[in-house]
């Protein structure tokens, strides 16, 4: 049996985001920017919000853009480096 995944959530107060229209504007509350979110990483961040594990984001990927499992998880890992270069996930 395998180690469970670990689960990724983003950060308190490190930003504030909205969805309008099926896009996602987050604030990156350190350096006051705000930011676009592409349409992938917006399906991804209301589970981030909530703490989803990566296998989750890979599922959400696939069952929303119909796409194999390889282009998801590695359209997750580049969001996930993202979020934690800029600092928006939890340690």
């Amino acid at each position: 049996m395998g180690e469970p995944e670990t689960r990724l959530r983003l950060r308190e107060n490190a930003v504030t985001w909205q969805q309008v229209e099926g896009e996602t504007i987050v604030l990156d509350i350190a350096t006051s920017t705000y930011l676009g979110v592409n349409r992938s990483g917006s399906a991804l961040w209301p589970a981030l919000a909530e703490g989803a594990t990566r296998g989750q984001l890979i599922d959400r990927l696939r069952e929303t853009y119909r796409i194999t499992e390889e282009q998801a998880g590695a359209d997750v890992d580049e969001f996930l480096r993202v979020c934690r270069e800029r600092g928006f996930l939890e340690p």
